[in-house]
């Protein structure tokens, strides 16, 4: 039996991120999209790891790529992709009227993620206090160490958690300790699958 559904923010709840941030410079700018979405979310995990400063990251990634503009300048492209996906809201809703936890899960930097919940109100209506940022608990999103933690906050065992994120390597670790894990493709395909 499911008791807890986690939902990636970026890519899941909120539309757009790293990789529609790599796809907007590199046509802008006439580079390989894979090297500047490798670059940009490498200086991103950094800051997100508390390695560098979230200012730092968006300038080094604009070094790395030789762009003629300011770190902010990123910052404000990489922002300008994000957007509520509406559509899952309803689904995120329904599952919590038949007791079923739901927990956003992300890993921004502190001011990023302040940024992103206050632009978007809908998410503490829709999950309230469950909303976790990794960088808070210093803690690698897609980590053992962080699966476990969830565990023990939650009460609850692998086998009766879902986790949802559009990243594969992202679902790694949680997949090893029994979590059901899902790639998030779209709508359509995570009302075809059949995890409740």
């Amino acid at each position: 039996m499911i008791k807890l559904i986690i939902f990636d923010a970026y890519g899941v709840v909120i539309t757009g991120g790293y990789p529609f941030t790599a796809q907007k410079v590199a046509k802008r700018f006439k580079i390989n999209e894979q090297k500047a979405y490798k670059i940009i979310y490498g200086f991103f995990n950094q800051a997100a790891e508390r390695k560098i400063s979230q200012k730092f990251a968006w300038e080094k990634a604009v070094q790395a790529l030789n762009l003629p503009i300011t770190g902010e300048e990123l910052k404000q492209i990489h922002y300008s992709t994000f957007g509520l996906n509406r559509s899952i809201l309803p689904m995120i809703k329904n599952w919590q009227k038949q007791e079923i936890k739901t927990l956003l899960l992300s890993k921004n930097t502190r001011p990023q993620f302040k940024d992103i919940n206050d632009t978007f109100p809908e998410l503490r209506k829709t999950f309230g206090k469950n909303i976790i940022n990794t960088w808070e608990l210093r803690l690698p999103k897609a980590s053992k160490a962080t699966m476990l933690y969830l565990f023990k906050r939650y009460k609850v065992k692998g086998n009766e958690v879902v986790m949802i994120d559009d990243q594969l390597q992202n679902l790694i670790e949680a997949k090893k300790l029994g979590v059901k894990s899902l790639v998030y493709k779209g709508l359509r395909e995570l009302k075809k699958k059949n995890f409740i």
